[in-house]
């Protein structure tokens, strides 16, 4: 891609390291998650690539993971590895039910998540629901739900969740918007999903986490819904899913600018560390191959649901 030779890239070695990292995550990820999956949901596994690509985001999940709780002051031990694939499988999950089943479906999920964050319970219906539930109360049983930052940050991203559905199933009102308006109101609401997701998987892994660089995981939150809506840019446009990222003129050259601004932003914010390098090069590895994906997938319509690792 043009213009991708100035960005800022991490050293060879690296970029050898975070190859080797997402190795040992993902098997780590299968050896917490499969025994799960086999015990309440074991059709998932047969699922073609559903599973696979479950796996995946649990990894993507396991490595923003060790780099929030680096940049943090703690180590990245098992029990945060097991932490951040329980929290990449409820993320998979609760948006399988926004995305892959159809609008009525995405209504009642959000329906049925907020009963359960306000009273703590809902009636299991099937292998999907009842998966869903025994991932989240495992992930829930890791920390103290009930603190203040963590109990704010887990609400904040379910209304972040409910906006997007909003917009996808009464998009009227955004029409009668003008184009700045519109895109800015989309931009935001992918900012926030992703956003306020890397806020609590930190609070999980540190409580307590540096209010100083809160806003700065913001960044790198939004940054990679942005990577993420442009490699799956023809796959939404194929089932009419509007994004910020599929509505701009120049997708491939906005995604550009605000990669180079927000790593600039990381660079200059965050802690020098160990957790600000994984993090950048994660950040750096990821856009890289979601560019790939989108220039792969071009042609491919309703197919382009590949996993990618």
């Amino acid at each position: 891609m043009a213009g991708v030779s100035h960005l800022w890239e991490p050293d060879s070695g690296l970029l050898r390291d975070i190859e080797s990292m997402a190795r040992d995550y993902r098997r780590r990820a299968e050896e917490h998650l499969k025994p799960i999956v086999s015990s309440y949901y074991p059709a998932l596994l047969d699922g073609g690539g559903e599973y696979r690509k479950m796996i995946e985001l649990s990894t993507k999940m396991t490595m923003v993971g060790h780099a929030c709780t680096e940049i943090g002051g703690y180590r990245f031990d098992e029990r945060r590895r097991r932490m951040s694939a329980l929290f990449g499988a409820c993320c998979f999950i609760g948006d399988s039910f926004i995305d892959d089943f159809g609008d009525d479906a995405a209504r009642e999920y959000i329906e049925r998540y907020e009963l359960l964050l306000t009273r703590g319970w809902f009636d299991i219906r099937n292998d999907r629901e009842r998966l869903f539930f025994v991932i989240l109360t495992r992930l829930f049983g890791e920390r103290d739900v009930l603190d203040p930052m963590l109990r704010q940050a887990i609400f904040s991203l379910f209304l972040a969740q409910k906006r997007d559905v909003d917009l996808r199933l009464d998009p009227g009102w955004l029409k009668v918007l003008r184009r700045r308006s519109r895109l800015d109101q989309l931009r935001v609401c992918a900012r926030d999903r992703s956003g306020h997701a890397i806020t609590v998987l930190s609070l999980f892994l540190v409580p307590g986490f540096p209010l100083r660089y809160h806003h700065l995981l913001y960044t790198a939150g939004a940054l990679i819904m942005y990577i993420d809506d442009h490699g799956d840019c023809y796959s939404d446009l194929y089932h009419n899913r509007v994004t910020y990222m599929n509505q701009v003129k120049n997708p491939s050259v906005t995604l550009l600018r605000a990669f180079a601004r927000g790593t600039e932003r990381l660079r200059k914010g965050l802690p020098e560390g160990r957790g600000r390098e994984i993090l950048l090069a994660f950040l750096y590895r990821y856009f890289i191959t979601r560019i790939e994906k989108h220039r792969l997938e071009r042609d491919r319509g309703r197919y382009s649901w590949t996993v990618y690792e």
